[in-house]
């Protein structure tokens, strides 16, 4: 059967004589593993993984190529997922596969212009995709949430991972390249890495009473839609409440009336603007 596969290249400084940081390509590897099976899964599904789901993704060692440090990787059984014939699938996953490391990358470092041409063509597969496997539930998904601002909050979820991907570059190797299938590679580089790891500094404030007007909610993110504490516009807010995992709750019932809480939680800032906010515990909903 063909299968989607994935090929992981490192070189330079210490690749070029075959050697790598083991800590950072650990780090590597684990980071090209969470994005691949969260943009598998966000394909087939339409959502980010439930918390520890993961795709069927199998990274395999083969001998490296001289003057470098290379792995490639199958997406086992993942083919199987797709009502398409297995040429066609595996082709159609590896390329919605390399458009989303291609935003990835783009989005955290600073280059918002080509993420959105390649959010773009993602929502155009997935549109196709979900309606070819179920068309109520493509229609349902419109109806929450468009798919670009599905894609664009999946993504912005990914820079965890993207840092710990790119780890080796600048301490162990000069860079690392990301190829899907017979596509062109995705390149990060040393430049590329320190701006990955600078989009993700963020400096919290300290765990205090929150008040918070809620807009939505996602439930396989552990996402809470409010407006910006700091200005106007809204963003994702993380729950890591548990109470959130159950259907009936509190910061659902309250996101419904798009009613005002006050929670137990923590603010992030990046350059004076609230980025981020992390939430542990609900207190109480504001009466309108």
């Amino acid at each position: 059967m063909d299968e989607p596969s994935i090929q992981i290249t490192y070189d330079g400084l210490d690749a070029d004589r075959h050697r790598i940081d083991m800590r950072l390509l650990g780090y590597s590897l684990e980071g090209a593993d969470r994005i691949t099976s969260d943009g598998l899964l966000f394909f087939l599904h339409a959502r980010l993984p439930k918390r520890g789901e993961r795709a069927p993704v199998v990274i395999k060692v083969r001998e490296p190529i001289r003057g470098s440090v290379d792995y490639q990787g199958i997406y086992e059984t993942a083919v199987a997922l797709l009502p398409l014939g297995a040429p066609i699938a595996a082709d159609l996953m590896s390329g919605y596969l390399d458009l989303w490391w291609q935003a990835i990358k783009a989005r955290f470092t600073g280059k918002q212009d080509i993420a959105e041409v390649a959010i773009e063509k993602m929502a155009e597969m997935q549109r196709d995709h979900l309606a070819a496997r179920d068309l109520s539930e493509a229609r349902a998904h419109e109806r929450e949430m468009s798919l670009h601002s599905l894609i664009r909050e999946a993504i912005s979820f990914q820079q965890p991972a993207m840092e710990k991907f790119a780890a080796p570059m600048g301490p162990s190797v000069h860079r690392g390249f990301v190829r899907h299938g017979s596509r062109p590679p995705i390149t990060i580089d040393a430049d590329d890495a320190e701006a990955i790891r600078e989009a993700g500094k963020v400096e919290w404030s300290k765990i205090g009473e929150l008040l918070l007007r809620t807009e939505g909610f996602r439930f396989h993110t552990n996402g809470l839609s409010i407006e910006r504490p700091d200005g106007e516009g809204f963003l994702m807010a993380r729950v890591r409440d548990p109470a959130f995992e159950e259907l009936e709750n509190p910061y659902t019932h309250a996101a419904q009336r798009r009613s005002e809480i006050a929670v137990l939680g923590r603010i992030g800032y990046r350059d004076g603007r609230a980025v981020a906010v992390d939430i542990v515990e609900f207190l109480y909903e504001i009466p309108s």
